[in-house]
């Protein structure tokens, strides 16, 4: 799997140091007036962000169920083993692109600024990821038009959540996460490497579509319009 992503292997869960948001402390920010933060916050107003912010969330919802159409029709063409209603690999982590395995209770009671910056990181990455997935699947499923489509939207959908996200991030004061890679590797080494990669890209985007409808549901909360 690892390969065609263009790293070494590396054993699963493994996180590298600056690539989690976990391990990094963003700025605090006064949350009694979160506009004033001495980040160089964007010039938008308290009304402005909270209309950013319930956009976002909205497009998150759509996020969550693509991302789940997107897997269940990603598996759907692979053949045996993934089309197996037994086949459960166990988590892989794709370099590059940071792990949602933090319990959900872990991921709740994290500060707004770090789970904004956790999802910076992974909408960030996971356009090239995507459109990488997208080229593998057009030379191994050639015919699988509605798959391929589908992988474009979400590259797509995904570019956008992590525009807002950086808008909204931006307002609140809280730096954003390093450039991705410009290079995801080369090609597979065998057809079922590249679909177990493309496997994992696809689940992890909708563990991130989860994650980030939690999140920016509890956004939404704190600041009403």
């Amino acid at each position: 799997m690892y390969k065609e992503l263009g790293r070494e292997p590396r054993s699963p869960g493994f996180q590298p140091p600056c690539s989690n948001p976990l391990d990094r402390t963003p700025p605090k920010v006064d949350r009694a007036n979160p506009l004033s933060s001495a980040s160089s916050p964007s010039s938008l107003s308290q009304q402005e962000v909270a209309t950013k912010i319930k956009q976002t969330h909205s497009l998150t919802v759509l996020l969550k169920h693509r991302s789940e159409q997107l897997l269940a029709e990603y598996v759907r063409h692979q053949g045996e083993p993934f089309s197996s209603p037994d086949f459960q690999p166990p988590a892989m982590a794709v370099p590059g692109l940071p792990s949602p395995s933090v319990p959900p209770e872990a991921w709740l009671a994290l500060s707004d600024e770090k789970r904004l910056w956790h999802l910076a990181m992974a909408y960030a990455t996971l356009p090239g990821l995507l459109g990488s997935v997208r080229r593998q699947q057009a030379d191994l499923n050639p015919l699988a038009l509605e798959l391929h489509r589908q992988l474009e939207a979400a590259a797509r959908q995904c570019r956008g959540l992590a525009g807002n996200l950086e808008g909204i991030m931006g307002a609140l004061g809280v730096p954003g996460p390093p450039p991705p890679s410009p290079s995801l590797g080369g090609p597979a080494t065998s057809a079922f490497l590249a679909k177990l990669s493309g496997y994992h890209v696809c689940r992890l985007h909708r563990d991130w579509a989860r994650r980030s409808h939690e999140a920016l549901g509890l956004l939404h909360t704190k600041y009403p319009l």
